[in-house]
């Protein structure tokens, strides 16, 4: 892997054709679904696999920065987002993982953790206290 983003080495580029931009949603996506096949050890139960997962999870970062790079040339071409091979499933992909990248694995550790102690709440409490501040 390089030691350069992606985003630095793209806008190096002054042009960019649709062609090139095709060619690289195309990596982009396929290296989403690489990261994809190790999403099942994202959130682990296991505390000696929590170090992989923040790996993963920092991969996925990455991949959200590089992918957003892409996307933004793609941009700079000026055609409808359909006319462009993948980039809705590009622009979709990203959304995706930038809501997952709010919910960090040690973030769910420490969400399990409380469920395991007992500190949750059922759904009628939620809604009792959901009613009772409406009402304040």
């Amino acid at each position: 892997m390089s030691t350069i983003s992606l985003s630095t080495f793209l806008a190096e580029f002054e042009e960019i054709t649709v062609d090139a931009v095709e060619r690289w949603i195309a990596a982009i996506l396929a290296h989403a679904a690489a990261l994809h096949v190790y999403d099942h050890r994202l959130y682990p139960r296991e505390p000696e696999r929590q170090a992989s997962a923040e790996h993963l999870h920092d991969a996925w970062r990455q991949w959200v920065e590089d992918a957003e790079a892409v996307l933004a040339q793609a941009r700079t071409l000026g055609r409808r987002d359909g006319e462009i091979t993948g980039f809705e499933a590009l622009r979709d992909e990203i959304g995706f993982k930038k809501a997952m990248l709010r919910m960090p694995p040690a973030l769910i550790a420490r969400r399990r953790e409380q469920v395991m102690r007992g500190e949750v709440y059922s759904a009628e409490e939620v809604r009792r206290e959901l009613r009772a501040g409406s009402r304040r």
